[in-house]
């Protein structure tokens, strides 16, 4: 036999079943761990499409809340905006027939007061003649007594008690178309009771105790009255130089010399002084006439004079004439002529309720 040619031992070669068993088992392992490696690949891919589709879906689910979030807030703003329009129409409704009715309303008043004006005057002048025209004319005749009483004396407290006694001649009349004469009585009452009172006596008595306090006050400047005397009572005796040392010792007595910074003013004299008070008794009476004749002025402007002579001749320093002062100042606050109210509406309603009486009665007399 021959040998081989590598040299090595004789040896029986395998079979080839046994060589190609372990060439596919090899073969079949390999096959698996590809299959579960292939598995694991297919796993990771199908998590990793899992998340994602979970995160796509996650994004739909935030963009479908925000849209309905956006729609919902569309639909809120569109909702208010039909609200406020929904207002503003109601409200210019309601303005428009806020108008009409205050347009009807005044149209309906107005209708109302001239209807029962003219009510009233037929009934004035459809009113037969009866027994209460006496009261109609005293009436009259107090409404016109009250306005004189108010114009030329200033009474209000009088003109006010004619006035409520025509108003009760009228209530005694019982007559409706009276109705306006009374309401024009009742503002005319309210209108003097409006006014201030002025009490003039007591003005005056006040002025008069002023008057008396001042006739005591001290003047700024006293009187001053020295009587001039000499020590010489014989006649000098003696040399020249003697006489005149002497004389030169009785003058030094006489004179006195002082220092003044300012000016010094003119003495007052016994009989400016008497001159003095009696002006200023003067211009106080005139005050109260100015009073009684309710010259407002008048009364002013002499206690303004009253008061520059205080101010100007007696001492101020004195608490007395610092008091004086302080109540002249005072009873110049006090109101001596009050504004009076025109009291006469009711006396011409009056008049002209009794003039159409009369015309009713003239037209029945000639129809008769």
């Amino acid at each position: 036999m021959a040998k081989p040619a590598n040299g090595g031992t004789t040896g029986t070669t395998p079979p080839p079943s046994s060589r190609n068993g372990s060439g596919g088992g090899k073969g079949s392992g390999f096959a698996i761990a590809l299959v579960i490696i292939l598995a694991i690949a297919l796993a990771l891919v199908a998590w990793q499409g899992w998340q994602r589709l979970e995160s796509q879906q996650q994004r739909l689910n935030e963009l479908a809340q925000q849209a309905e979030s956006s729609a919902s807030q569309q639909a809120v703003s569109d909702l208010e905006s039909r609200i406020d329009s929904g207002e503003a129409e109601r409200d210019e409704a309601l303005q428009g027939t806020m108008g009409e009715l205050r347009e009807e309303f005044d149209s309906y008043r107005s209708d109302v007061d001239e209807t029962l004006g003219q009510v009233l005057d037929q009934l004035s002048q459809e009113q037969e003649t009866d027994d209460r025209d006496w009261l109609h004319a005293e009436a009259a005749y107090l409404l016109r007594l009250a306005n004189q009483r108010l114009q030329l004396e200033g009474d209000v407290e009088g003109a006010a008690a004619l006035l409520r006694t025509a108003d009760a001649r009228l209530v005694d009349a019982d007559n409706p178309a009276l109705t306006t004469v009374r309401r024009e009585i009742a503002n005319e009452l309210a209108a003097l009771d409006a006014v201030p009172q002025v009490d003039r006596t007591g003005l005056y008595l006040a002025l008069n105790a002023q008057q008396e306090r001042i006739s005591s006050l001290r003047l700024s400047q006293e009187i001053e009255e020295r009587a001039v005397t000499s020590s010489i009572e014989q006649p000098p005796t003696g040399t020249f130089q003697r006489q005149l040392a002497r004389f030169g010792e009785e003058l030094k007595d006489l004179v006195a010399i002082r220092h003044h910074d300012e000016a010094l003013e003119a003495l007052v004299t016994p009989e400016q002084e008497s001159y003095l008070r009696q002006s200023l008794r003067l211009v106080l009476e005139q005050t109260q006439l100015a009073l009684l004749n309710e010259e407002k002025e008048l009364y002013d402007a002499s206690i303004d004079k009253a008061l520059e002579l205080l101010n100007g001749y007696y001492d101020t320093t004195r608490e007395a004439t610092q008091s004086v002062i302080a109540r002249l100042e005072e009873l110049k606050q006090a109101e001596v002529k009050p504004e009076l109210p025109d009291i006469s509406a009711s006396q011409q309603e009056l008049a002209r309720f009794i003039e159409n009486r009369y015309e009713s009665r003239g037209e029945s007399g000639g129809d008769a």
